[in-house]
Formats: C-alpha cells, structure tokens, sequence
C-alpha cells in the first residue's frame, strides 16, 4: 500500500513538472518576443528622441542667426530714419 502511494505520488510529481514545464514554455517564447518588442520600441522611441533633440539643436542655431539679422536690421532701419528725419528737416528748413 505504501508502494502505491508512493508510485502515485512519483507519477504526479512527474507529470506534474512535465505540464508546467511544457506550460511555461509558450509563456517563456511570448514573454520574449514582448521583450524584444520592448526594445525595439525603445531602441525606435531612442533614435528619434535624438534625431529630435539634434533637429531642435539646428533650429535653434537658425533661430539665433534670425535674431542676431534681426538686430542689425533694426539698427539700420533706426539709422535709415534718424536719417531721413535729418534730411527733412533741412529741406522743411531750406523752403523756409
């Protein structure tokens, strides 16, 4: 009777280990596949945070360019008409 139990007990355990082990083992390919996924996605989401980080780097040195033109341009437009002011009052002056 010991013997039998014993057998079944043997026989279970094994069978047992045998379905969790083949259980486990779709589990284990899918679990993989969702990680290499993951870091797909993350190597993916990584190149284009940095292709976005280097394109916001080349606005931004465009955009400087701009505001420094942007100066000058004032500076010569103030210029242009602290000049012509000048020129009109000495016509407005020479018609006097």
């Amino acid at each position: 009777m010991k013997r039998a139990i014993i057998g079944v007990a043997v026989i279970a355990l094994v069978v047992g280990a045998l379905l969790g082990f083949l259980g486990s083992v779709p589990w284990s390919g899918s679990r993989q596949g969702a990680v290499n996924d993951a870091l797909e996605k993350s190597t993916r989401l990584e190149r284009q945070v940095n292709d976005l980080r280097a394109e916001n780097s080349r606005i931004g040195a465009e955009l400087e360019g701009e505001r420094a033109r942007a100066q000058t341009m004032a500076v010569d437009l103030r210029r242009e008409k602290e000049m012509n002011m000048r020129l009109h009052l000495l016509v407005s002056d020479g018609k006097k």
